[in-house]
């Protein structure tokens, strides 16, 4: 079987070198192609399985464009765009690994949504496991409401992270501390919690003041992020949540639950 890759962005990059190690043949399609590529309509009329790893709002258009002919599959790799974006193709799929390509370029160990139909399923699967990928089977047909939630829930796990660290490194710069220092000094936090979340679940790793129904504690970190100017809406948000996921745990009594809310309910 002979996949065109459709697109050399990242997911490109990394798909087309790990499907050649798993022995497949793959040819590369470009808008501007490069020595041994081709145009993406030469790719696809060459292939048997056309993956595009164009950008999302490019996939009906580029869907549109190409020369089906029976048997096909075309594939894409978003994690937010239905397959009906695939429609003028015989047969749709996605196939989504949930990794940041941002830096190491490797799929392997990674789970990936695999949206199929009965007959494509099981050889998608297949070819997950030779990548080295987990499969994850998603529903099919996926709705666009299921698939921007389950899109927006990995965005959160990966970028959200970001965003809070981001507040933590203003609250560190607002404690006098050197900001180069923030990121270096804190990530380890992020891991150790990360790592005990995959190894108690997510209620058992909560830790803090809220995990300690320590009211006075959270009181004085809303007042320090008051006098940094900075707006106290993530810390409340991520607080609440955290409060919910430590009475899940039964690690609080009724009065600390109590004092915590209402100190969340002051601000």
């Amino acid at each position: 079987m002979t996949h065109a890759v459709v697109g050399h962005g990242r997911l490109a990059r990394a798909l087309v070198p790990a499907l050649r190690a798993a022995g497949e043949v793959v040819v590369v399609g470009r808008r501007s192609p490069g020595a041994g590529e081709f145009l993406p309509v030469d790719a696809a009329r060459a292939a048997d399985w056309v993956w595009l790893t164009v950008p999302d709002d490019h996939i009906a258009a580029t869907a549109a464009s190409l020369p089906w002919r029976p048997g096909q599959l075309a594939l894409h790799c978003s994690g937010a765009t239905p397959l009906a974006a695939l429609a003028p193709a015989p047969a749709a799929a996605g196939f989504h690994p949930l990794k940041l390509l941002a830096g190491d370029t490797g799929l392997a160990g990674v789970h990936v949504g695999i949206e199929a139909d009965a007959a494509h399923r099981p050889v998608l699967e297949a070819l997950a496991r030779a990548l080295g990928l987990l499969p994850l089977v998603l529903p099919s047909p996926m709705s666009a409401q299921a698939r921007a939630a389950y899109h927006a829930a990995a965005n959160l796990a990966a970028s959200g992270v970001l965003a809070v660290l981001a507040e933590a490194q203003a609250l560190w710069e607002a404690a006098g501390l050197a900001p180069e220092q923030a990121l270096p000094a804190l990530a380890p936090l992020s891991r150790g919690a990360l790592d005990t979340a995959l190894a108690r679940g997510l209620a058992g790793a909560v830790s803090g003041p809220i995990a300690r129904g320590d009211a006075g504690v959270l009181t004085r970190h809303l007042d320090a992020l008051a006098a940094a100017g900075l707006d106290a809406d993530l810390l409340l948000a991520l607080a609440r949540r955290q409060l919910a996921l430590a009475e899940a745990a039964g690690r609080l009594d009724a009065a600390q639950i109590a004092a915590l809310r209402a100190s969340l309910a002051a601000r």
